[in-house]
């Protein structure tokens, strides 16, 4: 059924995310060239990372790491965007492949006891179809051998329309998170938390302090990029 194949390419082909010409493998995600062109960040193993330095003194962390640089224009923004916009799933797997080799050796794995994303809002999830964390999170887990918590954040609508609050775990009424009350029993444990792109920081801030408020749990962060 190889020429059945070849003729669905034909006139449905499948395009670079980067540059949109056509990619011959259905499974790819970039062509050779974009591939190529992607911004790495420079693996930094000490404790003077662009991440703990943009959270210092608003979330206390243990390592902070990220892979891509996120630029205006740069592939690193085409590929989340295609990611998060363009129900293109399969591009989260494939930056946790990524990810895996640029940093595989670094100590933050060792370190991880539990991956934990960043959650949508009930909501959001139903609408996108996704979290676009899960792919990501899921395939490092696959990897490492470490468990992924999908749901031990809980991500509330608003402080003002906390309907349910009497179910959330301690939840002050500024956070944007909560812990899911089935996961009280794991304390004393090293969280990564994971988000796409670190920007201000604010989400992963609100996120961190909740874990660090509610449990007596250590965490990192890992994201997909980081804006300069």
């Amino acid at each position: 059924m190889r020429w059945l194949k070849d003729v669905f390419h034909l006139f449905y082909p499948h395009f670079c995310c980067g540059c949109n010409e056509p990619l011959q493998n259905d499974s790819e995600v970039l062509c050779e060239m974009c591939l190529l062109n992607l911004s790495f960040i420079p693996e930094i193993r000490n404790e003077n990372s662009e991440i703990k330095r943009r959270l210092y003194g608003k979330l206390k962390i243990e390592h902070g790491i990220s892979t891509f640089l996120f630029s205006k224009n740069s592939i690193a923004q085409k590929l989340l965007h295609d990611l998060k916009y363009k129900k293109q799933e399969h591009i989260s797997e494939f930056l946790a492949i990524l990810t895996l080799q640029h940093l595989q050796n670094h100590e933050i794995f060792k370190w991880t006891d539990y991956i934990v994303p960043i959650p949508l809002h009930p909501s959001k999830e139903k609408e996108r179809g996704y979290n676009q964390l899960d792919g990501f999170g899921n395939h490092l887990s696959r990897k490492l051998n470490i468990p992924y918590l999908k749901d031990y954040l809980i991500k509330l609508e608003s402080s003002k329309t906390q309907t349910k609050k009497d179910i959330i775990l301690r939840a002050s009424k500024d956070s944007l998170f909560s812990l899911n009350p089935k996961y009280t029993a794991v304390q004393n444990q090293n969280i990564l938390l994971i988000d796409d792109v670190i920007t201000t920081g604010s989400t992963l801030e609100s996120a961190g302090n909740c874990i660090l408020k509610n449990s007596t749990n250590k965490i990192s962060i890992l994201t997909m990029a980081y804006t300069r």
